[in-house]
């Protein structure tokens, strides 16, 4: 029979092994590269490893359903966006959601 200890929460039975911690430190020492090896722009310092992946993942955008260019892939997700965002859809102040498809 398991005996609970005082600091221990009724759910959680002792075991023989340590406890393991919760993920995040693999990501946490890591830093994006000065410049990005897709278009050559600089990555300001600061920059998480989040938000480098989430660089990463508009240029698959760009490259899959607007060919390769990053602007038109920004204005599309900016306005979708706004127009799920919006309010008052029915004033017609936002562009409406417009799908990416191929």
């Amino acid at each position: 029979m398991n005996i609970i200890q005082p600091n221990q929460l009724p759910n959680q039975l002792p075991t023989n092994h340590p406890p393991q911690r919760a993920g995040g430190l693999a990501v946490r020492n890591k830093y994006p590269p000065a410049y990005c090896p897709r278009c050559g722009k600089e990555i300001m310092w600061g920059t998480s490893w989040h938000g480098y992946l989430g660089h990463l993942g508009l240029h698959g955008l760009a490259d899959r359903y607007f060919g390769g260019d990053l602007k038109a892939a920004q204005k599309r997700l900016r306005q979708n966006g706004q127009a799920r965002q919006d309010p008052a859809p029915q004033n017609g102040a936002f562009p409406k959601y417009k799908p990416i498809t191929q």
